[in-house]
């Protein structure tokens, strides 16, 4: 019996050594540190968070945001062009360490990939033509456009099924524009997407409406690789610490409060600052 017990302690400690030897490769953060440079997955058609302006430069809150990310992780960027899916799939297969690019962090995006704590709050709600539609609710059962991969989809869909009402005929583009243009030509009835990115589209137009409330609030993270807190944690406490510094306001005010704001946003949430 006392061999037999020797015999499983030592199997034991086998398999222990063979788990640890199979242990996932190191962090991201060895892999920016070593070579002092991150990827950073950005969007180029979510005014006013981030797309190219007339003279071809990439700007926005997020691409601002981005830049302020490495200087306070003292390191340099490389911005990487993603879209509504890329913007996850580059980070599960390692082309970007981190998705700086409007990302509402939701339950079903948290089984993909992981999220640093919030950094935007809005709202989604539907863009309509002016003096059809007074509130959401009377979208329900109407024919609707969503951006591909969007947030939008899923939640507007659970809430009409929640209030026991028609459900919706979603038509999906990858491109906002041609969402905008459907929308203008009555080939749907609304369109559902971020308030912050509707209110860009739709800037000087007085024959859209953005409708008031929303069926789906809006917390953006960064997105980060699955299963590496010491990555998480690092871009967690640049984004810590840009906040408590005031360079994250200056950037917030320069988009979206300030004198030369793009569009007006009052700031929706604080950020979870750790003691």
């Amino acid at each position: 019996m006392k061999e037999l017990g020797l015999t499983i302690t030592s199997l034991l400690i086998a398999l222990l050594a063979t788990a640890c030897g199979s242990a996932p490769a190191n962090s991201v953060y060895d892999k920016v540190e070593a070579s002092s440079l991150v990827k950073i997955g950005v969007r180029n058609d979510n005014p006013p968070l981030s797309y190219v302006d007339e003279s071809g430069n990439l700007v926005g809150f997020d691409v601002d945001l981005s830049n302020a990310l490495v200087d306070e992780l003292g390191v340099e960027a490389e911005l990487v062009i993603v879209d509504g899916t890329t913007r996850i799939s580059f980070l599960q297969d390692g082309t970007v360490d981190m998705s700086v690019a409007s990302m509402n962090h939701t339950r079903d995006r948290d089984e993909a990939i992981d999220f640093s704590i919030t950094y935007f709050w809005d709202n989604q709600s539907f863009l309509v033509r002016a003096g059809e539609y007074d509130s959401i609710d009377d979208l329900a059962g109407a024919t609707v456009a969503a951006n591909a991969g969007s947030s939008a989809i899923a939640s507007w869909t659970d809430y009409l099924a929640d209030l026991g009402l028609p459900g919706p005929e979603i038509v999906e583009f990858s491109d906002k524009l041609a969402a905008m243009e459907a929308l203008r030509a009555g080939a749907v009835d609304g369109y559902t997407e971020d308030n912050i990115t509707l209110l860009a589209l739709a800037s000087g137009d007085s024959s859209l409406k953005l409708l008031p409330g929303g069926h789906n609030p809006v917390q953006f993270g960064v997105g980060v690789p699955v299963d590496d807190s010491r990555w998480r944690d690092e871009v967690n406490f640049a984004l810590q610490g840009l906040w408590t510094n005031g360079k994250y306001h200056q950037i917030y005010d320069k988009w979206f409060v300030g004198e030369s704001r793009v569009l007006d946003l009052p700031l929706g949430g604080e950020m979870e600052i750790w003691p």
